[in-house]
């Protein structure tokens, strides 16, 4: 009987300091040995969780893009996808330029956005640190929503500390609800991919096409992109610092990111 731990990355796998606990990774090489293998689902796409593949030794295929993407870490073989439709992509990023917030989309193998900041600013300076092959693609400029004409985009991420300016993009896209789907990965950011994407129907998926009996899956996160998957798992998980509708939603809240919280978790599951 396989079983397989599904996690999400920030907030969860990660440490506040974009650090894994030692404690986890042995604890996941430990759980390998009783046929109970691990992988991720995250809103990144796959050059930004190379790091994260090696460290973890991940050989399972990966829910990306918060399930826009299920690609495999080896072959980098995509099983599924589902992007944006284009024009609708681009009128969304029109939209976003009028009020001022910042924005980024992703294809596939890039990250594009008009200047560094943010998430952007991050995997610029981690790029500073990166071998040439580990080096995650950053297009910055001026007339990026004219270059995203033709590009295929899988996900758009806006992003202010203004909680208020945030909605206000939401109730704008309303006109596209039959297109997409808004959620969020933290509190100052809305991600919009296209209709019927989130981890839930990721992991669904990844069940059916990799032979795995969901009640033998253990889905774990923090945010609001992490519901669908919790309320999809046989044995979902919120972490202690996950807000408190994934706690009202879970089977079991484990501890904080910063105090092993996945490998306590990842304990309890092996106990069922």
């Amino acid at each position: 009987m396989k079983k397989i731990i599904i996690s999400d990355m920030d907030g969860t796998l990660l440490k506040t300091d974009k650090s894994i606990s030692k404690n986890t990774i042995d604890t996941v090489n430990d759980m390998r040995r009783q046929d109970i293998d691990f992988t991720i689902a995250t809103g990144r796409i796959y050059p930004v969780v190379l790091d994260t593949v090696d460290e973890m030794n991940i050989t399972k295929p990966l829910i990306l893009c918060n399930g826009a993407i299920i690609q495999d870490p080896i072959t980098q073989e995509i099983y599924y996808s589902k992007t944006l439709d284009n024009s609708i992509a681009v009128e969304i990023l029109k939209k976003i330029e009028k009020t001022n917030c910042y924005f980024y989309y992703y294809t596939d193998d890039s990250i594009n956005a008009k200047s560094l900041k943010y998430t952007t600013a991050h995997y610029n300076e981690q790029n500073k640190k990166s071998k040439q092959e580990k080096k995650i693609k950053i297009n910055i400029l001026e007339e990026v929503i004219e270059k995203a004409k033709n590009d295929i985009i899988y996900k758009i991420v806006a992003l202010d500390d203004n909680k208020d300016k945030l909605e206000d993009i939401k109730e704008k896209l309303k006109e596209f609800k039959d297109y997409i789907t808004i959620v969020s990965s933290y509190h100052n950011n809305i991600e919009i991919v296209a209709n019927g994407v989130d981890k839930g129907s990721g992991v669904k998926f990844f069940a059916q096409k990799f032979g795995y009996d969901i009640k033998n899956i253990m889905c774990i996160g923090d945010e609001e992109n992490d519901e669908s998957m919790l309320k999809v798992a046989g044995f979902s998980v919120a972490m202690g610092n996950a807000n408190n509708n994934m706690k009202k939603i879970a089977d079991f809240i484990t501890d904080t990111n910063d105090n092993d919280g996945m490998s306590k978790a990842i304990l309890e599951f092996a106990k069922r």
